[in-house]
């Protein structure tokens, strides 16, 4: 797969471009450091996951950061590593396999289809996911096309049904506090639900935001690169989504103008213009 080809070619980088086992040994020092600052309380995080498949130095580099995070959880102050998005090694490891949506199922469900207006593609993407596990929704990506749109199709039935919701641009102290906002509106407790924050994070932006949240939300964090890529060497930055579904052209608009990603400039002002004429028009 194309994900699957993007995790080698990062790490065939590092070995061709450097000295991988002094990065190895720098990426080992600094998780140390990491565990020390969760052990001493310096960091609390409340749950965690491990999310750095994609951006890891290396298969060891990342199985490392998973035993190590995961095995001295009982010697945490407020923090707990729950689980990781690699399945090979939550099932190794024996920790939860944690994931949500991602942005290429809303884009291809609401946009790969020339009787969708994509507008809608948050709608068209719930909708299929509840169908397909009911009560059992986990957490809902808000931007895929913009967080305000996709409030727009996230009333009370998606609102209740799903456990939370995934921050992954855009500044997340105004995300989150719009999310507890928009819950409270529709008459559900924001306490009760969770706010997974998974944009670019560190232990020091992660803990900032854990403080400032915890006694409004039930907070989580993926954190990705800063555990599985954290050397001396400053890590690769490359993202990678789907910009065509069916033969048509699909894009994403995030809340990161610099995270939009699609290669029909065209498709992104008609996009664009969809989102516009929904937004001022209340539908």
């Amino acid at each position: 797969s194309s994900a699957a080809s993007d995790v080698y070619k990062r790490q065939v980088f590092f070995r061709m471009n450097y000295d991988y086992e002094k990065l190895y040994a720098s990426f080992r020092e600094r998780l140390a450091d990491k565990l020390q600052k969760l052990v001493d309380g310096t960091y609390c995080l409340g749950n965690f996951s491990e999310f750095g498949l994609r951006r890891r130095l290396s298969a060891e580099a990342q199985e490392l950061a998973v035993q190590e995070l995961v095995g001295h959880n009982k010697d945490y102050k407020d923090s707990a590593c729950i689980g990781t998005s690699n399945v090979y090694l939550a099932k190794k490891w024996n920790v939860t396999p944690v994931g949500t949506m991602a942005h290429e199922w809303i884009m291809c469900t609401g946009q790969g289809n020339h009787k969708h207006n994509p507008a809608y593609s948050n709608w068209y993407a719930l909708d299929a996911w509840v169908r397909e596990y009911g009560i059992l929704n986990g957490i809902a990506l808000t931007d895929a096309i913009t967080t305000d749109c996709f409030l727009k199709d996230f009333q009370l039935t998606y609102a209740t049904l799903f456990g939370g919701v995934r921050h992954d641009s855009g500044d997340p102290y105004e995300w989150g506090d719009k999310m507890i906002k928009h819950y409270e509106s529709l008459g559900i407790d924001a306490a009760n639900k969770t706010l997974l924050f998974s944009d670019s994070l560190d232990f020091d932006r992660a803990d900032k935001l854990y403080r400032y949240f915890n006694a409004k939300a039930k907070v989580a964090f993926g954190i990705g690169t800063y555990i599985s890529n954290d050397t001396d060497v400053p890590a690769l930055n490359i993202v990678m989504k789907t910009t065509k579904c069916n033969g048509m052209d699909v894009a994403k608009i995030s809340d990161n103008p610099g995270k939009g990603m699609c290669k029909n400039p065209e498709y992104v002002e008609y996009l664009q213009r969809c989102i516009d004429w929904r937004m001022n028009n209340d539908r």
